[in-house]
């Protein structure tokens, strides 16, 4: 009721929304909340309907084909969802959607996006889960926030807050529910953005080759010369159902080119900003001291010996724990993206496990354990209560 009520004030207002993704399309969705007046106006005709009758006079749940505007005119369908809201069907095209939402702003409504619409009808809490639910890469991550999505978030949340407010626990168990919630938090804003692993190495080590090895497909430009790749090259996958972007950067190396140079820079930002790096060396060639300088500046690195199918110049040097592949075989690549997945996902969560998933909800979570450590109990609750808003 309360949903429905905010909805009838706000299509008073004459606003309109694009409720399908930008892009191409078949069909895309306009819904106008603001009655029918705006279409029929005197003078700024928007639509004219085939079987001649204004939209006034059209019944709620017709579908009712026509023509939107003039020179030339756009074919849509309209239907009217009840007295204050019409949803109007048209091409998928950006070009479509354009016109039609000009046209509504020119004869005096307004236009604004369907995260308004959410957040005015449920609040912050329902539109971010919705929208991270829309942005989910894969079935595994898609599965984890919609259960975030049913329930076991807000549920988990206005436990806390409950107990809280209501002293059935002390301090010090709030705190550990609290932290048992940010334990996952960097699991859950990676459900919406893939966990980046960067492919690092000397020049002409295969870093393009295990890309597109773990890829699946060829992505990065293969070539054998130093330097060919310049800039940074990224590939979107997924490993055991988790996404996951590789980022294949330039060959670590000394050099007079300008250009070349700029590369390596990115490339070793790109290495400190990853969640995983993969420092690559090549196993059919003596260990060098670019080798060695980069295994002592990449520490945590899983190390990769590239070139397995070729005859080992490394043998006991090859760090402990280093994975041997091939990429033009593919013999240890499997092995790898589980080792990788070990790393960054060394725990699943159950199902019904309570998950943040925005970094709104982290920032929040945060608060509320602040103020429960320095005993700020009505504060805490306030960023409670802020959470499930």
């Amino acid at each position: 009721m309360q949903a429905a009520h905010v909805a009838a004030d706000r299509g008073s207002e004459g606003v309109a929304t694009l409720l399908t993704p930008r892009g191409r399309g078949a069909v895309a969705s306009i819904r106008y909340r603001g009655g029918p007046d705006l279409f029929d106006r005197p003078g700024y005709k928007l639509f004219a309907a085939a079987n001649g009758k204004p939209i006034a006079e059209q019944a709620v749940g017709r579908i009712v084909f026509g023509h939107w505007g003039r020179d030339p005119a756009e074919e849509v369908v309209l239907c009217r969802r009840d007295d204050a809201t019409i949803d109007i069907h048209c091409h998928g095209g950006d070009a479509a959607v354009r016109r039609i939402l000009t046209d509504i702003e020119q004869a005096g409504g307004r236009t604004e996006s369907w995260r308004e619409l959410n957040a005015a009808m449920n609040g912050p809490f329902a539109t971010e889960c919705a929208e991270a639910l829309s942005r989910a890469a894969t079935l595994c991550a898609a599965n984890v926030l919609l259960d975030q999505q049913s329930g076991t978030l807000r549920t988990t949340v206005v436990g806390i807050r409950s107990a809280l407010v209501q002293g059935m626990e002390a301090s010090t168990n709030v705190a550990a529910r609290l932290d048992d919630l940010l334990a996952w938090a960097d699991f859950g804003l990676h459900l919406t953005e893939p966990w980046k692993v960067a492919i690092l190495g000397p020049a002409n080590v295969g870093k393009s080759s295990l890309l597109n090895a773990l890829a699946g497909y060829a992505r990065a430009i293969v070539f054998d010369q130093p330097g060919t790749t310049r800039d940074v090259v990224t590939a979107e996958t997924a490993f055991q159902g988790w996404p996951v972007r590789l980022i294949d950067t330039a060959g670590i190396r000394e050099t007079a080119c300008e250009l070349e140079s700029a590369g390596i820079t990115r490339a070793q930002e790109q290495g400190a900003q990853a969640d995983c790096q993969l420092v690559v060396l090549d196993m059919s060639l003596v260990p060098r001291l670019e080798d060695r300088a980069l295994l002592a500046a990449w520490p945590q690195a899983i190390v990769v010996g590239n070139k397995a199918d070729l005859p080992d110049a490394w043998g006991t040097e090859l760090p402990p724990g280093a994975r041997r592949v091939s990429s033009l075989t593919g013999t240890g690549i499997a092995e790898l993206a589980d080792a990788i997945m070990e790393r960054l996902v060394p725990t699943v969560p159950e199902p019904g496990q309570a998950i943040p998933i925005t970094v709104r909800q982290v920032e929040l979570l945060r608060r509320a354990r602040s103020a429960i450590e320095e005993s700020r109990l009505e504060e805490c609750a306030a960023a409670l209560d802020e959470f499930v808003r």
